[in-house]
């Protein structure tokens, strides 16, 4: 029971080292005067221990912990914030990856399409049924080596030289010269 004599009582944190910081005793408040009953004894008057390291101590305690909940409030804001962002982006990204699915769907289905139309366009151009659709719907019949119409031309070839001389210098002169024997040339086959 010795050893336990000595011990100092209260938080023990405070006192790494085991060297108490002097203890004073401070009594406490004079309380009101009430009369109590004739039959019990009036209790010793309390004292109160208190360690002015301890208190010092308590007292950055509470600051520490003030501008650490300063600290830590807006810290877990902006991470709620982000976390909200974060998710925001992943239902896009989900959204997003179900619309490049369906558009891929989309793009398979448009060149099957695709490939069935060059077929049809491909076999619409197939001589046969050509051949076949205009002698059953159009009445036409294959030419035969008597149903050739040949046509020839009675005039001779004509080749014309414009003589230099002849040609006015100037750009309308020589346009006119021009037209002239153009219309000299076509007239000459229209009778």
């Amino acid at each position: 029971m010795a050893e336990y004599a000595k011990m100092t009582y209260g938080s023990l944190a405070y006192d790494p080292f085991g060297t108490a910081a002097p203890q004073i005793e401070i009594p406490e408040e004079p309380r009101e005067a009430r009369p109590e009953p004739e039959a019990k004894e009036r209790p010793a008057e309390r004292v109160r221990i208190v360690d002015e390291e301890a208190v010092r101590i308590e007292t950055k305690n509470r600051r520490s912990m003030t501008v650490y909940l300063l600290l830590t409030i807006p810290a877990m804001l902006v991470c709620t914030a982000l976390l909200l962002l974060l998710l925001r982006s992943y239902s896009r990204l989900t959204a997003l990856s179900a619309e490049s699915a369906a558009m891929e769907s989309r793009i398979t289905e448009l060149k099957a399409e695709q490939k069935r139309l060059e077929v049809l366009s491909e076999s619409a151009y197939n001589m046969e049924e050509v051949e076949q659709k205009a002698r059953s719907v159009y009445g036409m019949i294959k030419a035969d080596g008597e149903q050739f119409v040949y046509l020839h031309d009675t005039a001779e070839d004509v080749a014309v030289i414009l003589d230099r001389d002849a040609v006015s210098s100037d750009f309308a002169g020589r346009f006119l010269t021009a037209l002239e024997k153009v219309k000299a040339y076509f007239t000459r086959f229209g009778s």
